[in-house]
Parts: C-alpha cells; sequence; structure tokens
C-alpha cells in the first residue's frame, strides 16, 4: 500500500491538494481506514478535532500561516514536519476596529 495516494483521488475528492476546510464530503476519507478495517476511535478523534475547533475559534479572529510549511520527505506519507502560525486573540481585532 501506498499511503500518499490515500484521500487523493480526484474522482471521489475534487482538488484533493487543497486544504479546504468546508469540504462538502469532508468523511469521504480514509485516515481511520475503511470498511471492516475501520479504526474503533475514529468517532473520538472526530469529536476531539471539532471541540478543539470550537474553542480556538472562541479566543482567536484568526489564524495566519508565518512562512511556508516544512514538508516531511517520505515515500509514504504526505505530512508536515512543522507549521508556523500567529493567532490574533478576538480581543486585539476588537481593538483594531
Amino acid at each position: 500500500m501506498w499511503y500518499i495516494s490515500g484521500n487523493r483521488d480526484e474522482l471521489v475528492i475534487e482538488h484533493a491538494d487543497d486544504f479546504i476546510i468546508d469540504r462538502a464530503n469532508s468523511r469521504h476519507h480514509v485516515s481511520f481506514g475503511f470498511g471492516i478495517h475501520r479504526r474503533m476511535g475514529n468517532r473520538l478523534a472526530e469529536m476531539q478535532l471539532r471541540v478543539l475547533w470550537e474553542e480556538i475559534m472562541k479566543r482567536f479572529h484568526k489564524i495566519q500561516m508565518v512562512g511556508e510549511p516544512e514538508r516531511m520527505v517520505s515515500n509514504f506519507i504526505k505530512g508536515d514536519t512543522e507549521l508556523r502560525v500567529k493567532l490574533i486573540p478576538i480581543e486585539a481585532a476588537r481593538q483594531q476596529n
């Protein structure tokens, strides 16, 4: 199996290499396996991510990337080793307006 090809099928996922947080078919991925090999903790992981983003969005007005991400060098996994961001608190955004 070649992991880097997972979730990259343009027939299933339009613009597969783009990060689109509100993607219409966001649950059509194989990150947690598929069929009888589906991971038991997938719903827990999704819930934890949902709660994390809800809490981040309560506290921060904007999240900006600072520079380009550093990519992992691998034939098996497409990922980042570092992604620097700047968090702009809601209070700071109010003071600017």
